[in-house]
């Protein structure tokens, strides 16, 4: 295993504990996850589309500042921006860097004050088409790529392979009483 395996597969295991995924679901996403969808989701959340895309759908300032700490991550850009959806308060945080080994890491996360973990899993589970590597009942991980217009789930063993190309694409959906945090992650070598 060299040294860019090894940092690549621990940013991706960190993320979340081992435990079984809930099926598919179908259906509409809720809008707070089309929110999410179309400003970091469309993104791979390249920090230069988040923000067109985050000025295009309207979203406004904020006093809430995004929170880029990553260890071993130098960030270069970082902007946090607000909106309301289906009467949901919604603050989106952006931010890209790189490690001194070159390797840029992208971060888009929306926090959704008062929106239920479960559905918000169900549509990042339908969204993607595949059931997340890790799930407990409060936090949901998933790992992927993209292979042209597919997103497809990744092993630990493909970690590398995948930001050596398109990426590697890590959402986390996470819960507790304050609401739910939408945070994808790319890894690019």
């Amino acid at each position: 295993m060299t040294a860019s395996t090894f940092t690549l597969a621990t940013l991706a295991t960190a993320l979340g504990a081992l435990a079984l995924a809930s099926p598919v679901q179908a259906g509409e996403p809720t809008p707070v996850f089309g929110a999410f969808a179309a400003v970091c989701g469309g993104s791979g959340a390249n920090f230069a589309a988040v923000r067109a895309a985050a000025d295009a759908h309207g979203w406004g300032p904020t006093d809430v500042q995004p929170d880029p700490s990553m260890a071993s991550v130098t960030v270069a850009d970082q902007m946090s921006r607000a909106s309301t959806v289906d009467k949901k308060s919604l603050v989106l945080s952006a931010w890209g860097g790189q490690t001194k080994t070159g390797v840029k890491v992208s971060d888009c996360a929306v926090h959704a004050a008062a929106t239920d973990f479960a559905a918000l899993r169900d549509d990042a589970t339908s969204w993607l088409t595949f059931a997340p590597a890790e799930s407990t009942d409060r936090k949901a991980v998933f790992r992927f790529t993209a292979e042209g217009a597919v997103l497809r789930a990744l092993t630990p063993a493909e970690f590398d392979a995948a930001a050596g190309g398109a990426g590697l694409e890590i959402l986390t959906v996470s819960g507790d009483a304050n609401g739910t945090v939408l945070d994808l992650m790319m890894i690019k070598k």
